[in-house]
């Protein structure tokens, strides 16, 4: 026998080629024989497979439909060679239900796995982590999609994608329509073993998120407030977000020395933002607004980032969603609160047609520290607002010079030069020499390379073409029946004249109009024709979308149980808005304080709701109620909330009340649109209001008429923000109450006293008379107040 003594220099060298031979020959056998294929059908099954799997195992998921799965996942694989999971057939493992996904090990790639038509029933659909002790690093999840997976329940807090551990990669997925409480994506620090982490979220697809409608409607969220002192060194890379609207940060980061760079921001209603954490980079990011309203860019909160080589372009937001805004601290700032902006360029960055930046931004009796040593240079300016920044403090902490712009300008800091253009990825982009983003730090990620490439986003359903079914008094039993049978968008049409006897309420889970045949010379009415009390005649359900026109509700019918509320939405959660539309009704007889015409149920969530050509009278609670989230933690019931040439006639309560309480910043909302309205004799109790617009951030009162109403308190009511947008004008306040605001300056020039001279208050017929001096007092030569036949 030969034998090799391996610490003796000739031996090594004599048999060494042998010995290489032998030992790769080995190495090769070991690597793959053992490797192998498994086929698994059951959690269970898939559960064992992994922890049993050796590097270079494929553990494949039977094709099907697996539903009320929670999957774990936990081996331990090599960089080399991995343990991957994965279909059979990209697309065909379908996960439904309530279910979950686990992971934790080493090297392990989980790839292909398609989420949809279901929630979890935990709080993350998929963590990094089994448990406390067990963390994932060096983990992959690739190529997965995540479609509209959310709880029924809109205020759920349910995260989609939580990272722990080190070095975990989330890349080239798919994420569709989150509608629930918390982020997309968010990557914890709450450990020291998930702390510097390295993490890389890069190629991946953000389509969609409808605005939330309070804090908590992120896409991504780096670390959180108290541990944002922490570096996360997160790179979040090469991504596309396409209308995410959740909130005003679409990415938040609160941690430290994060790389954000290369991403895309398309017709996003938000910015990224340097919510908490120093030391952050943001790098040839392009941020594409199509001049759509409310589009944001970057937000500065603390210490010593970087802001290079963005391209900022049509962006329409303003203050926290300016293109660029550089907010002010707190003094002794509370961890959770804001941090001075100290030691920030922001440089060679390009803004394309954007409305003005914001400097100091958020400035009041609180956040009183200015951003100082901020320096502000070779960025290239086109065809930008005037002003081309706001700057609250002018106190020289942002040192604004050497900057370009492509036109004359007298602001001082911005020099005029000849831009030049050059292209990237179909998108045309001004330069100037030393000016402006760098297009060798530029890519434009786009379409094509992100997302879940077996995955086709623009799917679209079937469109049934709308058709009325008709409805008359003797069928209206059947009503529910018709609608549950009708397609999206069909139309019920009702085509009698008369009494339209109801013994339960009608529920609408789809897009659906209720309407008046057109030839009809009276309203059809619809009453509670059942013992039993109705908590409205028409309920909105999740999915629902309803728009009603020439009908009327009435509230207490002979000696028939009560009805709640005309038409509301429902009090079980949702977690889809729906819109109201109402065109030439009348809402009457809804006898106690606690009723109303039209209601918002809590926990739900109108994007519209539209009152025209209406009537509400003898009404004991409120006509339109859209207040009924009361924990002051920033929600409110509807985005727009908008009323024209209606009338308000003889009710107790207020006419319109809507509410928002707290002092949250991360909404839009709620929008207020009030014109050509008439209020008699509305809501005279005393400190009652008629108008109630608590936390609205965006209002506008004008052309209408109140008269004899409010005379116990005000006529309207404001409790608004100094930054809010709220105006009262061409109002005419007759024998009323007063404006009532905190900061009083919301009423115009045009405001007036006049007596209105009705044509026929017995017949209420609320048009001005021609002898009126109101006729030529709006603002639109329309005579003041509503005009209804």
């Amino acid at each position: 026998m030969t034998m090799i003594f391996l610490d003796s220099s000739v031996a090594i060298k004599k048999y060494m080629p042998k010995y290489k031979l032998i030992l790769g020959s080995l190495l090769f056998t070991s690597l793959f024989s053992y490797a192998k294929n498994i086929t698994v059908s059951t959690p269970t099954e898939l559960k064992k497979s992994v922890q049993n799997a050796v590097p270079g195992d494929t553990i494949f998921l039977e094709d099907k439909e697996w539903k009320n799965a929670n999957l774990v996942v936990e081996g331990k694989g090599t960089a080399a060679k991995p343990i991957v999971i994965a279909p059979k057939n990209l697309g065909k493992v379908v996960i439904t239900g309530q279910s979950s996904l686990k992971i934790a090990g080493e090297y392990l790639v989980i790839k292909g796995l398609h989420f949809k038509d279901g929630y979890t029933p935990e709080k993350d659909l998929i963590v990094f982590r089994v448990n406390n002790d067990r963390l994932a690093n060096n983990c992959r999840l690739t190529e997965c999609v995540i479609e509209e997976f959310n709880n029924p329940d809109r205020f759920r807090n349910e995260n989609w994608i939580v990272l722990w551990g080190k070095n975990n990669r989330v890349d080239h997925n798919t994420f569709i329509n989150k509608l629930t409480a918390s982020p997309v994506l968010i990557a914890e620090l709450n450990d020291e073993r998930s702390q510097q982490n390295y993490h890389s979220v890069d190629h991946n697809y953000f389509k969609g998120r409808q605005r939330f409608g309070g804090n908590g409607g992120e896409t991504i969220r780096i670390g959180v407030s108290r541990y944002s002192l922490t570096p996360s060194r997160t790179q979040i890379v090469d991504n596309y977000f396409e209308r995410c609207n959740g909130e005003v940060e679409i990415v938040s980061i609160k941690s430290g020395e994060n790389n954000i760079s290369r991403n895309t921001f398309f017709e996003c209603e938000g910015g990224l933002v340097l919510r908490h954490g120093a030391n952050n980079t943001i790098t040839g990011n392009l941020f594409l607004g199509n001049n759509k309203p409310f589009t944001g860019g970057v937000r500065i909160i603390n210490p010593g980032h970087k802001v290079t080589d963005n391209v900022f372009m049509e962006l329409r937001g303003t203050a926290f969603r300016s293109p660029l805004s550089i907010m002010n601290g707190v003094p002794n700032s509370l961890i959770n609160r804001y941090y001075q902006v100290v030691d920030v360029q922001i440089e060679n960055n390009t803004f394309v047609n954007c409305t003005a930046l914001t400097f100091g931004a958020g400035k009041d009796a609180e956040r009183t520290l200015s951003p100082q040593k901020v320096t502000f240079q070779r960025n290239l300016f086109v065809n930008p607002n005037n002003p081309i920044y706001v700057d609250n403090n002018n106190d020289g902490g942002v040192s604004v010079f050497n900057n370009v712009i492509d036109k004359a300008n007298s602001e001082k800091g911005f020099i005029q030069v000849k831009t030049s253009f050059f292209t990237k990825n179909g998108i045309k982009i001004p330069q100037a020499k030393g000016y402006g983003a760098d297009p060798k730090k530029l890519s434009f990620i786009t379409l094509n390379d992100v997302g879940a490439r077996w995955f086709n986003t623009d799917r679209t359903r079937s469109v049934i073409n709308n058709k009325a079914i008709a409805v008359n008094k003797s069928n209206i039993k059947e009503i529910q029946q018709y609608i549950d049978k009708a397609n999206a968008g069909d139309t019920i049409l009702l085509a009698e004249e008369g009494i339209y006897r109801l013994e339960s309420e009608i529920v609408i889970n789809k897009p659906i109009v209720i309407a008046a045949n057109k030839a009809l010379h009276s309203k059809p009415v619809f009453v509670n024709a059942s013992y039993k009390t109705l908590p409205a005649l028409i309920t909105i359900e999740n999915g629902g979308n309803l728009e009603v026109r020439n009908i009327a509700f009435q509230g207490a019918f002979e000696s028939f149980g009560n009805v709640q509320a005309g038409i509301r939405s429902t009090d079980q959660p949702m977690n889809r808005h729906y819109n109201l539309t109402i065109d030439g009704c009348e809402f009457y007889d809804y006898n106690e304080s606690s009723f109303a015409g039209v209601k918002a149920s809590k926990s739900t969530l109108a994007d519209s709701i539209v009152i025209k050509n209406s009537l509400f009278r003898n009404i004991s609670g409120t006509a339109v109620n859209v207040a009924e989230e009361k924990e002051d933690k920033g929600f409110y019931g509807a985005e727009y909330t908008i009323v024209t040439n209606t009338v308000f006639t003889n009710v107790m309560g207020s006419a319109i009340n809507v509410y928002r309480g707290g002092n949250d910043e991360s909404t839009l909302g709620p929008f207020v649109r009030i014109n050509h309205c008439t209020f008699n004799e509305v809501e005279n109790r005393e400190q009652g209001t008629v108008i109630r617009l608590v936390g609205v951030q965006d209002a506008s009162i004008t052309n209408s008429i109140f008269a004899n109403s409010g005379q116990g308190g005000r006529s309207i009511e404001f409790r608004e923000f100094r930054w809010d947008n709220i105006v009262v004008d061409y109002c005419d306040f007759y024998n009323s109450g007063r404006v009532e605001s905190f900061y009083n300056k919301v009423l115009g020039k045009n405001i007036y006293n006049i007596n209105p001279e009705f044509v026929d208050l017995t017949k209420l017929n609320f048009n001005l008379k021609s002898s009126s001096s109101l006729i030529s007092k709006s603002s639109d030569g329309k005579a003041l107040g509503a005009k209804i036949n």
